[in-house]
C-alpha cells in the first residue's frame, strides 16, 4: 500500500506540474500578445496622425498635393514611430473641372518596432483615407435667377426697355429673372412690371420665402478677412480675374471701369459704408461706373448700395444679389443704362472657383478609411 501510495503521490505531482507548466506559457504567450496588440494601437494611432498633419498641410498650402507621391512620400515620425505617406490626387480626370468634386487618397503607413527575445520584429499599419474635395461654396448663396432680392428696399427706379434681366439661357435650366424674399419688394416688382417698366427676356418674377440675406453676410465677411480678395479703388488697372482664375474683388469708393477691364470673373462686391463723398447730398454712396463693353462673369453683390448705371452696354452673366443690412437705411436702387442681367449657371461656377480660392480652408470631408496590417491579432 505504501509503494502503491507513493506511485500515486508522484503521478500528481508530474501532472501538476505539466498543468503549471502549461499555465505559465499561456500566461506568457497571452502577456506578449497584448504587448503586442499595444503596440499595433499605438502604430495604428500614428498612421491615422500622420494623416491628420497632412490634411493640415493641404489646408496651408494646395501643392503638398503633388508633392508628395508614392514614389516621393512623405516621411517623418510620431513619439519614435516612423511613418510615410503618399498622396494620390484623383482630380486629373479627363472632363473634370475644378468646381467639380475632387477626390484624394492619402495613404499612410506607420511601423512599430518591438523586441522578441534577442531579436526585433515589426508591426506595420496602413491606412487608406479617401477625401472629397469640396469647393468652399457653403456660404455661396445659390443663384436663384438673374436679379435676387433678399431683404426689402427703400425703391426701385427702373428704366424700362433700357436694360435687360434675362433668367433664361439657351445653355442653362432657366430660373426666374427676378427673385424675392421680401413680399412687399414682391408686389411691387409686380406692379412695375404690370406697368412695363421692367424689361423682363426670360422667366418671371418669383417669391421664394427661403430667401434671405444670410449667409451671404457672413460670406463678405470670410472673403475680406481672406487676404486673397483684391481691393479695387480708382487707381486700380489690373485684371478682374479670368475663366481660369477668377477671383474675388471688393469695389471701393468711386470706381471707373475703362477698357483695361473689359471683362471679370468670380465675386464683385459693391459695399456703402466707409466710400468717397460721391453724391452732391453728402450722404456716402458707393456708385460703380461702367463704361464701355464691361462683362463680369459670376456673382455681383449689392451690399447696402446701388445697382449700377451704365453708361455703356454693361452685362452680368450670373447673378445680382442686392441685400441690405440696416432696415433704417432702406436701399434706393436705381437700374438704368443699357444693363444686361442674366442668369448663367458657369457663372455660378466661377463664383464658387474664386471663393474657394480666397477662403483655403476646410476644403476635404473624409468618406471611407480602411485599415491593414501584418498584425494577427490575440
Amino acid at each position: 500500500m505504501g509503494r502503491a501510495m507513493l506511485i500515486i503521490c508522484s503521478a500528481v505531482l508530474i501532472s501538476m506540474g505539466f498543468i503549471s507548466m502549461s499555465t505559465s506559457k499561456q500566461g506568457k504567450l497571452l502577456t506578449q500578445n497584448n504587448v503586442d496588440y499595444a503596440e499595433f494601437t499605438m502604430a495604428k494611432n500614428t498612421a491615422h496622425s500622420a494623416i491628420q498633419l497632412a490634411m493640415q498641410e493641404i489646408n496651408q498650402d494646395d501643392t503638398f498635393l503633388t508633392t508628395h507621391s508614392e514614389s516621393n512620400p512623405w516621411t517623418g515620425s510620431i513619439e519614435g514611430r516612423t511613418f510615410g505617406l503618399y498622396i494620390d490626387a484623383l482630380n486629373n480626370v479627363a472632363g473634370n473641372s475644378y468646381w467639380q468634386t475632387d477626390s484624394i487618397r492619402i495613404v499612410s503607413n506607420a511601423t512599430q518596432y518591438i523586441q522578441k527575445g534577442s531579436g526585433t520584429d515589426s508591426i506595420t499599419v496602413e491606412v487608406v483615407s479617401l477625401y472629397l474635395k469640396e469647393s468652399f461654396s457653403s456660404l455661396v448663396p445659390a443663384f436663384g435667377g438673374a436679379l435676387q432680392f433678399p431683404t426689402g428696399y427703400g425703391s426701385l427706379t427702373a428704366d424700362g426697355n433700357a436694360h435687360e434681366i434675362n433668367g433664361a439661357p439657351p445653355h442653362c435650366a432657366a430660373k426666374p429673372a427676378i427673385v424675392t424674399g421680401n413680399q412687399d419688394v414682391y408686389d411691387d416688382l409686380k406692379t412695375k412690371d404690370a406697368n412695363d417698366e421692367l424689361n423682363i427676356i426670360g422667366g418671371d418674377i418669383s417669391y421664394d420665402s427661403t430667401l434671405n440675406y444670410n449667409p451671404t453676410d457672413e460670406l463678405i465677411e470670410r472673403l475680406k478677412s481672406s487676404g486673397n480678395a483684391v481691393i479695387v479703388d480708382e487707381n486700380y488697372s489690373g485684371s478682374l480675374g479670368t475663366a481660369s482664375n477668377p477671383g474675388v474683388f471688393f469695389i471701393n469708393g468711386h470706381v471707373t471701369l475703362t477698357g483695361q477691364q473689359s471683362e471679370g470673373y468670380g465675386i464683385m462686391i459693391i459695399q456703402d459704408g466707409a466710400y468717397i463723398d460721391y453724391a452732391q447730398d453728402g450722404l456716402l454712396t458707393n456708385i460703380v461706373e461702367i463704361r464701355g463693353n464691361f462683362e463680369f462673369n459670376g456673382l455681383v453683390i449689392f451690399e447696402n448700395a446701388k445697382l449700377f448705371e451704365g453708361k455703356g452696354t454693361p452685362t452680368i452673366n450670373g447673378s445680382v444679389l442686392v441685400g441690405q443690412t440696416n432696415d433704417s437705411a432702406p436701399i434706393d436702387i436705381k437700374l438704368s443704362g443699357n444693363v444686361a442681367i442674366n442668369y448663367d449657371c458657369d457663372g455660378e461656377n466661377y463664383a464658387k472657383i474664386a471663393a474657394a480660392d480666397a477662403v483655403q480652408q476646410n476644403k476635404f470631408s473624409r468618406v471611407v478609411t480602411t485599415e491593414s496590417s501584418n498584425f494577427t491579432g490575440i
